[in-house]
């Protein structure tokens, strides 16, 4: 696969926020500020967004995230899933998951959207909102830690 990547800024940097970029022509791309070779992709704010290493010929897909819970089962994750497709092409695709959202992540998959789940291997859920990995946490809280 080839590097084609066309990179365009398309506002400058401010005092509240660094310079906005578009990668073929899908703009919401900002530079991250500590990690080499990575993008936060704020194209759907305030809904969601993700992280986004870009190397040579593959693309790894991080943090992802619907912020509110209204908001999620409603495509809005699918929406910018297909967006970093559209910015990345020619390039591999892929991420790792949680048990809890390799649903979605399957989904992507067969959608085109991404072209692999690189682990077979389930970890521990953070997001405890998650029915999948909670079903017995009626709030979604966490539960307080004696330390």
């Amino acid at each position: 696969m080839k590097n084609n990547e066309k990179i365009i800024i398309i506002e400058k940097e401010t005092e509240y926020r660094p310079k906005i970029y578009s990668i073929n022509g899908v703009s919401g791309f900002w530079k991250h500020a500590r990690y080499e070779n990575c993008w936060i992709y704020n194209g759907r704010l305030p809904i969601c967004n993700c992280w986004v290493f870009s190397l040579d010929d593959w693309v790894e897909i991080h943090n992802v995230i619907v912020h509110e819970l209204d908001d999620r089962g409603k495509g809005h994750g699918s929406v910018m899933i297909a967006d970093i497709r559209a910015a990345f092409p020619d390039k591999h695709i892929w991420v790792n998951t949680g048990e809890c959202s390799r649903g979605f992540w399957k989904k992507m998959s067969q959608r085109g959207f991404i072209d692999s789940i690189e682990n077979e291997y389930w970890w521990p859920c953070m997001d405890t909102a998650c029915t999948t990995c909670h079903p017995s946490r009626a709030t979604g809280k966490r539960r307080a830690m004696a330390w």
